[in-house]
């Protein structure tokens, strides 16, 4: 299984003001698989997505990636396995305004 999550959570807030964005999320994800994440506004899309590319992490539950638990995982581990592994296309572009395109474009392969 290339990803495996069980059962998880993630709140935003603290003790007396919360507010949960995920809650028992699980499902399994086979290499090649392909996987659609759809949703209504405020349904939890962006949250999911920032803790399977390793930029956020649960405050509940399991993500395994590549059959190993990402729970104690540092953040020099998620970072080389955002690095290697994970591909992003964001909605909101991030690239930088005074740079070409073909830099912008270029940029990752500078960390690689």
């Amino acid at each position: 299984m290339l990803l495996s999550l069980k059962n998880i959570t993630k709140k935003f807030g603290d003790e007396e003001s919360n507010t949960l964005a995920l809650k028992n999320i699980s499902f399994d994800v086979s290499e090649g698989e392909f996987v659609a994440i759809m949703g209504a506004s405020g349904s939890g899309k962006s949250t999911l997505m920032h803790i399977l590319g390793f930029l956020d992490k649960p405050t509940g539950g399991d993500y395994f990636f590549d059959s190993e638990n990402t729970k104690n995982f540092n953040d020099e581990k998620l970072a080389a396995l955002r690095n290697l592994k994970i591909g992003f296309v964001f909605q909101a572009y991030n690239l930088l305004a005074r740079t070409s395109v073909l830099d912008n474009v270029l940029l990752p392969t500078i960390y690689t």
